[in-house]
């Protein structure tokens, strides 16, 4: 009868349990950001929404203050505890920035089942997505080049927009492949998480939040003009 060797049953039991908890880290941040998000909407919502409206430029400090803390995540991301307070700030920002648009959607007729739909829309998306990109056998990192070209043709048609109005139907055709790309961009992420060095579980949840975060901007925005 073979015996196994005690330091090989070691092994195997740190390599199946390493990934479950590496998994575990990545998915109790990833709640972490969805609550500082859900706390950052609601307490300026609640309480600051017309400095916004009064102050359009408070919302580009934001974005700027988004930008950096993105641009930087390198620096950051495996600096405990700087790391945590770093990622649940970008969360709780992150919900600071889009309360003006949903108070916008709030006011107009329909506006609150609108968002409570799109919520829904985007729970379903996210999930079915990240199951694929989970379970798939297939490699899914040659869809990155593709990824990147589309989400800077977003960036740059979504710059354009801003000087040229374009109609309804050409808000669906750019919210629709906003929400395409975001779903791919899900798939890759869940599958590249088999594959991420131990520490980097910050950045691997940074990434999901992202994704979740623009499908469901991008959901709202569909639903918002094909209304």
């Amino acid at each position: 009868m073979h015996h196994q060797n005690p330091h090989d049953m070691e092994n195997a039991h740190i390599r199946t349990g390493i990934e479950p908890t590496f998994f575990g880290k990545v998915m109790a941040f990833f709640a972490l950001a969805m609550l500082s998000s859900a706390a950052g909407a609601f307490i300026t919502y609640t309480y600051f929404i017309q400095y916004f409206i009064q102050m359009p430029a408070l919302m580009w400090a934001f974005f700027i203050v988004e930008l950096a803390i993105i641009f930087t995540s390198r620096m950051w991301s495996q600096k405990i505890p700087l790391n945590r307070f770093m990622f649940a700030t970008f969360a709780f920002i992150t919900g600071i920035t889009i309360a003006p648009l949903l108070a916008v959607v709030a006011a107009s007729p329909g506006g609150a089942v609108m968002i409570s739909k799109a919520l829904m829309a985007t729970g379903l998306m996210f999930s079915a997505t990240a199951l694929i990109g989970w379970t798939t056998k297939v490699d899914l990192s040659g869809m990155r080049g593709f990824l990147m070209i589309g989400l800077i043709g977003l960036i740059v048609v979504g710059i354009m927009g801003f000087f040229i109005p374009w109609s309804n139907k050409m808000e669906m055709v750019y919210s629709g492949i906003g929400v395409l790309i975001f779903s791919g961009f899900t798939m890759y992420d869940f599958q590249k998480i088999k594959k991420y060095p131990q520490d980097r579980y910050i950045e691997a949840a940074l990434s999901l939040y992202l994704d979740i975060f623009n499908l469901f901007l991008f959901i709202l925005r569909f639903m918002n003009a094909r209304d």
